[in-house]
């Protein structure tokens, strides 16, 4: 695997003064010494030597060309026409002429991963649809981990608590409190009014990440249903890249679903683009109602109109109102087998025993995640509905979810890339799959089934004939059938 790293990580890597070193600097550091031990080659792009110039002071810039010469160049990089047609033409040696250059090189297949902390370089990613190979460094060394086989320090599942239990002095509030000085006496409320919260404790029981919400009344915002607002929304600098914010939200919308909320709402300074993008992927978006201090207001609904439910694609459904609301008219659905040592890590919520598993793997918190198999099904379509069955020793179906996108190599690599930031799969057993045709699958997951639908009811109803071996179509009938069973679960 070849990583192509942008500027901005680079100069967190090779500060040229102490008061240069970054928040960046020690996962910087930490994402090389990885991907050296595991013989994963780092480049930069020839045309970043544009983004140095661009410094003002001589001493500093002169410096950083210098340091620029530690890593490898991108030999024969190519051509950045086939970006810009979809992009746009810049200015030569502008900052977007660069960004451009490094997209060409992943466009092109010449580098595996572009690892930047650039928000607008992962917007750019998304319309070339190379987002699955744009990373930020945190994200990168998971994926690193993953990929080689090593797994990080486990993780407690997150614990809902009520204010009071929250440590004030946990180092997680720091960076809260620069951007509020009112902050103390607001928790103090926060604790007096036993607003519900959650947490995600780390090994040296410091938190990883907190949430706090709060029922208010939402008609200023528009809002004429039961309304929520995600209050303190936060994730140790320390434990990014770990899918806890993914986890985190995961309990918020689900404590909205079982509390019949049907609008909520946060608040964040337009700066955190990086949390601005990842609500947005999970359905939050701009109200244009900008509070008195500048921070964007987002909201996300949960009960959509008929309207809606009319109009909408399957995916854009779930992302809108989901997790777990699902489009079940006009979607093909299938039955999905994986074993227990890879349903244990993808769904450790779904587990007996969920406290050893659960936070445990970034693609366990994760909501969005990759399933690989070598099925032949070719009917696999972005919004098909996708209905785990867990076999060997539960011979059930115990989870649902929905269908991103899918892909179909040979190679290794070009699967490794796909799946990406989302990976169950070492590298070794990714290649070991590849001897045969593998489909991947990238879906978004919706719900655990609090009682799995067991083979024998599945038999009984005439739903399969067998237990299913690989990925089956379900007919139109069966597909309503497991509807109606999993509407109250």
């Amino acid at each position: 695997m070849k990583y192509l790293l942008d500027t901005n990580v680079l100069i967190a890597l090779e500060p040229t003064a102490p008061a240069e070193i970054e928040k960046l600097t020690p996962s910087g550091i930490r994402f090389v010494q990885k991907a050296n031990t595991a013989g994963f080659p780092l480049f930069v792009h020839p045309a970043q030597r544009a983004d140095v110039s661009h410094d003002v002071d001589t001493e500093r810039r002169q410096l950083r060309q210098a340091l620029l010469q530690k890593y490898p160049a991108l030999p024969n990089p190519p051509s950045a026409v086939r970006v810009n047609r979809v992009l746009g033409e810049p200015g030569r040696e502008t900052n977007d002429w660069v960004d451009h250059q490094l997209l060409a090189a992943l466009h092109a297949d010449a580098v595996d991963y572009l690892v930047t902390e650039d928000v607008g370089i992962h917007r750019k990613a998304k319309r070339l649809q190379l987002h699955h190979r744009v990373t930020f460094t945190a994200e990168a060394i998971t994926t690193l981990e993953t990929l080689c086989d090593v797994v990080p320090p486990a993780l407690p599942a997150v614990s809902a608590v009520k204010a009071h239990n929250i440590d004030a002095e946990d180092p997680i509030f720091t960076s809260v409190r620069e951007e509020y000085p009112e902050f103390d006496g607001w928790l103090i409320k926060c604790k007096r009014e036993h607003r519900q919260s959650w947490i995600v404790t780390a090994p040296d029981d410091s938190y990883a990440g907190v949430s706090i919400v709060n029922r208010e009344n939402g008609a200023e915002l528009g809002a004429t249903e039961k309304t929520l607002k995600i209050c303190t929304f936060k994730i140790s600098e320390a434990h990014t890249g770990f899918k806890y914010g993914e986890l985190l939200l995961r309990e918020i919308l689900h404590y909205a679903e079982q509390n019949d909320f049907g609008f909520l709402f946060v608040e964040v300074w337009p700066r955190h683009e990086q949390l601005i993008s990842f609500l947005n992927e999970f359905g939050f978006s701009d109200l244009n109602l900008p509070t008195v201090r500048g921070e964007l207001r987002l909201s996300k609904r949960l009960k959509p109109t008929e309207q809606e439910l009319d109009k909408l694609s399957s995916l854009e459904f779930n992302k809108q109102f989901g997790p777990t609301a699902i489009k079940w008219s006009d979607t093909t659905a299938f039955i999905v087998p994986i074993k227990p040592k890879y349903h244990d890590t993808l769904f450790p919520e779904a587990t007996v025993q969920a406290h050893f598993f659960e936070g445990r793997s970034a693609c366990g918190n994760a909501l969005r995640k990759a399933y690989l198999c070598n099925s032949v099904s070719q009917e696999i379509k972005p919004g098909a509905i996708l209905a785990f069955y867990r076999s060997e020793d539960w011979q059930a179906l115990t989870v649902l979810g929905v269908t991103e996108e899918t892909f179909r190599s040979t190679n290794p690599t070009q699967i490794a890339r796909f799946v990406g930031k989302r990976t169950v799969y070492p590298l070794q057993e990714i290649e070991r799959l590849c001897k045969q045709p593998v489909l991947a699958i990238l879906f978004r997951q919706s719900r655990i089934l609090s009682t799995p639908i067991k083979l024998d009811k599945l038999l009984q109803n005439k739903i399969i004939v067998a237990a299913p071996q690989s990925i089956t179509k379900l007919t139109l009938a069966a597909r309503k059938w497991i509807q109606k069973q999993t509407l109250t679960q």
